[in-house]
């Protein structure tokens, strides 16, 4: 089976609309299979992903449900989560130690922590507040400007998003995309060698225990410019 986005909402965007959403953004038509476990019905969404270096595909999992109630196949087969949430709601401070967990036992390797804007008010939570006790997997995004109407769910913006599950090396990843197939041998072995060396450099980063949180984030942002960088390269040719 292919690797899993496992998406949760604690809000008012549903999961289904999040795994949709992305599936519009990328221009994909909505193929779905549908999985039994147990008494829980499971819709998976088929999602391609295509490089300059690489193209796989990925599977969009929406849960109707809380983290605690996603089976356990679902949950060996993720590897990364999108999370919507409310910044009125305090409470959901609550479920990220759980995920936290979740991400250390399973080597989660990326995730979002989605919410459609953040307000400012005093009484809700923040960037910041989030920061404190995520672990440094997840990325905490605005799905749309922070002076937007927070309350009008229409037109979010995946972008940010769609970039990470992009940047993400998946575990069933085929390394040259259809454009690559007629590239001269030296221009697709330079393409390569420079590949091999950004997933060396993630392994390390990721292995090194004695980082400091700070030194984590600034090397982790670093590998993501550079990523970045090479892949949208791929727009331009």
């Amino acid at each position: 089976m292919d690797p899993a986005v496992l998406i949760l909402s604690y809000g008012s965007v549903s999961s289904k609309e999040i795994a949709e959403s992305i599936l519009g953004e990328l221009k994909q038509p909505k193929l779905i299979t549908t999985n039994i476990y147990e008494t829980t019905s499971v819709n998976c969404y088929k999602c391609d992903i295509i490089t300059k270096y690489y193209n796989t595909s990925i599977s969009l999992i929406p849960f109707d449900g809380k983290f605690e109630s996603v089976p356990p196949e679902i949950k060996k087969r993720t590897e990364a989560l999108i999370i919507y949430f409310e910044p009125s709601d305090r409470t959901f401070i609550k479920n990220i130690p759980g995920l936290n967990d979740f991400v250390e036992s399973n080597e989660i390797q990326i995730g979002f922590l989605a919410t459609t804007s953040f307000s400012g008010k005093a009484n809700e939570l923040n960037a910041e507040d989030l920061r404190e006790h995520t672990n440094v997997v997840f990325d905490i995004v605005s799905l749309k400007e922070d002076d937007e109407d927070a309350d009008d769910t229409q037109g979010l913006n995946y972008s940010e998003i769609l970039e990470g599950l992009k940047n993400c090396v998946w575990s069933n990843v085929k390394i040259g995309s259809n454009r690559n197939q007629s590239a001269d041998p030296e221009e697709l072995e330079n393409q390569l060698n420079d590949f091999e060396n950004l997933l060396i450099t993630a392994q390390t980063l990721r292995s090194d225990p004695n980082l400091s949180r700070e030194e984590l984030l600034n090397k982790a942002e670093q590998l993501a410019e550079v990523m970045s960088a090479i892949l949208n390269d791929n727009d331009s040719d």
